[in-house]
């Protein structure tokens, strides 16, 4: 009777407090045995999984690496800061502790930020009265020179050209004693300069993975490739798994592009599925100073 009672109180989920009348205890009796015997189907189904819960990360930190900050948040506890990411990137990486090598990289490339000069220019300009007619000054000029090798783009062409005459004018009215006419040409060349902007459309092919680009194509399988957004910026995602004959385990791979301000920046996942969740939230916690 005890048991019954105890059945009946789990099924109905309220307590019994009151004696069972014999007509009612029938019928608990008859519902019982339907459950127990008439659907053990019911009874044997396995209980949902519960999903993983998301990743903690660490509170945000802001880098400049090429003279565009950003912030994002920090891996958890587990993941120890090691050195920069390589192949013209500036930036931070992280590896995983006690892991068979999972790493993820965020930075700005800064062969694309070093492209536009007006950084320099402007440098030149706000110490323009202290420069006198020595080394100083040429090796300032130097820098405010625009590169004319390999361009993203036919706008980086034309401005190139037009930053390169005004800052060889500059020199040469330097060298003549006319400051004014030198400034001037500076002006002029820092307002060229500032024109000039890169999007994602101009710069990604020569960043983006690509198996047939890589020194051994057959350890990289291509899974997929999706545009998305990052930051509030359009974004292009990029997944692929690697399989090294010196391992026997095949590693998940993903990168990320996104501009902003004509800074490329890219980031890097390689290691198990499972810490993806952890690569995706930090992108997602990526952000720019308004």
């Amino acid at each position: 009777m005890t048991a019954v009672i105890c059945s009946l109180r789990s099924l109905s989920g309220m307590p019994i407090s009151e004696p069972m009348r014999a007509a009612s205890l029938a019928i608990g009796l008859a519902f019982v045995a339907v459950v127990l015997i008439g659907s053990p189907a019911c009874s044997s189904k396995p209980a949902p999984s519960a999903a993983p819960a998301p990743p903690v990360l660490l509170p945000q930190e802001t880098f400049d690496w090429s003279g565009e900050k950003i912030s994002f948040a920090m891996p958890p506890i587990g993941w120890r800061r090691e050195g920069e990411p390589s192949g013209g990137i500036k930036g931070v990486r992280f590896v995983k502790e006690r892991s068979v090598g999972e790493g993820i990289g965020l930075g700005d490339y800064y062969i694309l930020a070093d492209r536009n000069r007006s950084s320099h220019i402007r440098e030149i300009l706000e110490k323009f009265d202290t420069y006198d007619y020595g080394f100083a000054w040429d090796r300032a000029l130097r820098d405010a020179y625009a590169y004319t090798d390999t361009p993203f783009s036919p706008l980086e062409t034309e401005i190139a050209g037009r930053v390169n005459d005004e800052v060889g004018q500059a020199s040469a009215a330097y060298r003549n004693r006319d400051r004014e006419a030198a400034k001037a040409h500076l002006e002029t060349a820092l307002a060229e300069a500032n024109r000039l902007h890169f999007s994602l459309d101009e710069v990604i092919s020569r960043v983006e993975f690509k198996p047939e680009g890589k020194q051994n194509p057959e350890y990289y399988q291509m899974l997929g490739r999706r545009e998305t957004t990052i930051a509030g910026e359009p974004a292009v995602v990029v997944d692929y798994t690697v399989k090294v004959p010196e391992r026997s385990q095949t590693y998940s791979a993903r990168e990320a592009y996104f501009v902003h301000n004509s800074h490329l920046f890219i980031c890097t996942f390689i290691g198990l599925p499972e810490s993806l969740a952890v690569f995706d939230a930090i992108l997602a916690s990526t952000e720019f100073a308004k």
